[in-house]
């Protein structure tokens, strides 16, 4: 069975993983977003964060992936509950993906790095960006403390059950 994922797309920004494939996990994030878990995947094998994704076509079945990445995050075997929920959350979250295109997350959305901006209530705040962050801390890493990581940001942007 072929199925659509993503996996680390480079070492650009921030780039911690060192993984042959370095698969995503289910979006981690927490209730502190600009610790980066709101803006930065993980990878499914050594649970380090990277900033850029791109889809691929992988030989495995969701359920498989979900098998993976809750054993490698809980240490237990998952049940079928969990497999399931994790399936239909990361098919609904990846849903968009294509193939060879590259892809930023933020709080919960996965993004093509060719979007113009992004305004959309994510998991914690609302997002009214002219550009993706990721994309310009390519050139200008101070977007990193500016926004990304500034809990200023996200708490003055955040959705009132955010709070």
């Amino acid at each position: 069975m072929r199925t659509i994922y993503l996996k680390k797309a480079n070492d650009d920004v921030v780039s911690h993983c060192s993984c042959g494939d370095g698969r995503v996990t289910f979006p981690p994030q927490q209730d502190c977003p600009w610790c980066g878990c709101g803006w930065l995947f993980t990878c499914i094998t050594c649970r380090k964060a990277f900033t850029f994704a791109e889809g691929v076509e992988l030989d495995t079945t969701w359920e498989d992936l979900a098998r993976e990445d809750i054993r490698n995050s809980w240490r237990a075997e998952p049940a079928a509950e969990d497999v399931a929920a994790w399936v239909a959350a990361m098919r609904e979250i990846l849903s968009d993906v294509k193939a060879g295109r590259k892809y930023v997350i933020l709080d919960g959305a996965v993004i093509p790095i060719h979007s113009l901006g992004a305004q959309f209530d994510g998991w914690h705040s609302h997002h009214d960006l002219e550009s993706l962050p990721q994309v310009d801390a390519l050139s200008d890493r101070s977007v990193i403390e500016k926004l990304l990581a500034n809990r200023d940001y996200w708490t003055a942007s955040a959705l009132p059950d955010a709070e």
